[in-house]
């Protein structure tokens, strides 16, 4: 037997363990791509693909993201305006 064999066969053990491993991550990124080319949204958790809403639909669907942008609108202009002598500054 030659000496490379068992480190051959090792390789091409690692390699198929890899494969097993490899191919459902990489057939979850084509999921993931054909879903955004198509004008989708992925939901990772259910790991399916959802239509993104448009209009009046897509407004309330962000309405954390400008409730939080506000949110720190207001704390900004109450910390920078706000009354100063409840901060002990003159």
């Amino acid at each position: 037997m030659n000496k490379g064999t068992p480190y051959l066969l090792a390789v091409l053990v690692a390699l198929t363990l890899s494969a097993g491993w490899v191919a459902p991550v990489l057939a979850l990124f084509e999921h993931a791509y054909a879903c955004l080319q198509h004008g989708g949204g992925l939901d990772l958790v259910r790991l399916r693909c959802e239509p993104r809403p448009d209009g009046l639909c897509a407004l309330l669907a962000s309405w954390p993201f400008w409730a939080t942008a506000v949110a720190l609108a207001v704390a900004t202009l109450v910390a920078t305006h706000g009354p100063r002598r409840l901060l002990g500054l003159r």
